[in-house]
């Protein structure tokens, strides 16, 4: 593939390698961090760090109303994890930087105390917990909302949870049928106005035609950018004519897009020759 930068000017393409450049060592520097277990302090002026007040997240009406015992429910369990005191995490989107060349800066924080979250396990790997990231980032959806609202994807059902009081029906949409009993067995009996709630053991791709067009949408299928970008692209194409449909993170499944196309011309301006051009190896590439 082979495109002209006649156009652009060198000055805003290193800023954009600046800031691509600026990202992966921050997401290193956070690897690293949690991997090796070492509190960030040192760390915080070079990358911006803040320290963020505890108290939002810990009166958070999910956080201190969905309280289920630990538990292990076949490949499942229900465990709690905590971010000890001092360690970074995403607690937001990204932030874009309009009037630099749309410099992209992930926002990162830490508590100083321990942070003890909820989370689902699958042979001990999370998938899905409720975090401040989680909590930050669900809050986009919460200013489009109809009478009748529909989310694809069920996970811990902080998203619906947090609109029971403003909306007449929640229709979940989960093909997982493990994840649909675990929840409801122990961890819907928390929730006020059960009564509202409908879960449809279903995949979402194959529902979407039967959402009539007035009901608002909201779309958690994925855990993180990784596995969400391409999904996210095929139901853009498929719901382009509706404009009630919110995504999970999709700042950050912009931003990754974005990053893709700064790859390529990273490719082509410093590296011209077809052999030098990064190998396709999925479906990102």
């Amino acid at each position: 593939m082979k495109f002209s930068l006649d156009k652009v000017e060198l000055e805003k393409v290193n800023k954009l390698l600046e800031t691509r450049i600026y990202n992966d060592e921050i997401a290193d520097y956070l690897n690293n961090e949690v991997i090796n277990e070492i509190p960030c302090e040192e760390e915080i002026k070079d990358y911006q760090i803040k320290e963020l007040p505890i108290y939002p997240y810990i009166n958070n009406p999910y956080y201190k109303d969905v309280t289920p015992k630990e538990l292990k429910d076949g490949n499942y369990s229900i465990k709690y994890e905590k971010y000890r005191k001092g360690r970074c995490f995403l607690y937001d989107e990204i932030n874009v930087d309009e009037d630099d060349y749309y410099v992209i800066k992930n926002n990162v924080g830490y508590f100083n105390e321990d942070y003890k979250y909820l989370t689902i396990q699958k042979d001990n790997i999370i998938w899905m917990s409720v975090i401040p990231h989680e909590i930050n980032t669900m809050k986009k959806g919460l200013d489009n909302l109809s009478s009748h609202l529909y989310v694809l994807g069920l996970g811990l059902g902080y998203f619906p949870y947090l609109t029971l009081s403003s909306v007449s029906k929640v229709t979940i949409i989960e093909k997982d049928k493990s994840i649909i009993n675990l929840f409801t067995k122990y961890i819907l009996p928390f929730f006020p106005h059960k009564e509202k709630i409908e879960i449809i053991n279903d995949d979402a791709f194959i529902y979407l035609n039967k959402i009539n067009k007035e009901d608002s949408v909201f779309i958690d299928l994925w855990h993180n950018v990784s596995d969400g970008l391409m999904m996210y692209l095929k139901l853009r194409k498929i719901l382009k004519d509706r404009d009630n449909v919110t995504y999970w993170i999709e700042d950050s499944l912009l931003a990754a897009f974005r990053n893709i196309v700064i790859n390529l011309i990273d490719e082509e301006l410093n590296h011209p020759n077809e052999f030098n051009y990064s190998k396709a190896n999925n479906d990102i590439d």
